[in-house]
């Protein structure tokens, strides 16, 4: 039997209840698409918007960088991915998709296939930053920071909410008829 601080008996509900919570919290933090190997060469640095300012200050640095992806070019020996960059939530999943720092561009060694890296599709990567590009944005000449990948995660598409409405008679008791 547990006791508290103040001597009274902490009932069985209340350990189910606690444990319940700690494996929660843990499974949330734990629930990385990437191995703790590569989340651990992630170099901690300043946030995306600084790092686009100047990216050539910051090359070799690993980063981990997620966002939707705008467009995907297959080219002989890489593909290309433009992103438009969102923060990341704990599980290291893009949201907030309508606030953005800026776009990146990832260099993939070999082929990706632009018809599943479609645009509209939600991606986080772990790479190295290579310098950046200087590609046009309409008229503008838009400088894309630009890391090589070592690892890429592509999203599930969500799936499409289907409201299933209880029937008629669960809303209105009968006096309602």
């Amino acid at each position: 039997m547990f006791r508290n601080r103040e001597g009274g008996v902490i009932s069985e509900k209340m350990k189910t209840y606690f444990s319940f919570l700690v494996s929660i919290i843990v499974l949330t933090i734990s629930c990385s698409p990437f191995s703790k190997e590569v989340m651990r060469r992630v170099d901690e640095i300043k946030p995306f918007r600084e790092i686009q300012k100047a990216p050539e200050l910051y090359l070799n640095k690993t980063v981990l960088w997620g966002g939707v992806i705008i467009e995907t070019m297959s080219k002989k020996d890489e593909a290309l991915i433009k992103v438009i960059q969102t923060d990341l939530d704990m599980g290291k999943r893009p949201h907030d998709l309508d606030i953005s720092g800026g776009r990146f561009l990832v260099r993939y060694p070999g082929f990706l296939d632009p018809a599943i890296y479609e645009k509209g599709r939600e991606i986080t990567v772990v790479g190295k930053i290579v310098g950046k590009e200087l590609i046009p944005l309409g008229e503008v000449q838009y400088a894309y920071p630009v890391i090589l990948s070592k690892e890429i995660y592509l999203w599930s598409k969500p799936s499409p909410f289907i409201p299933i409405f209880p029937p008629s008679w669960y809303y209105c008791p009968s006096r309602c008829y």
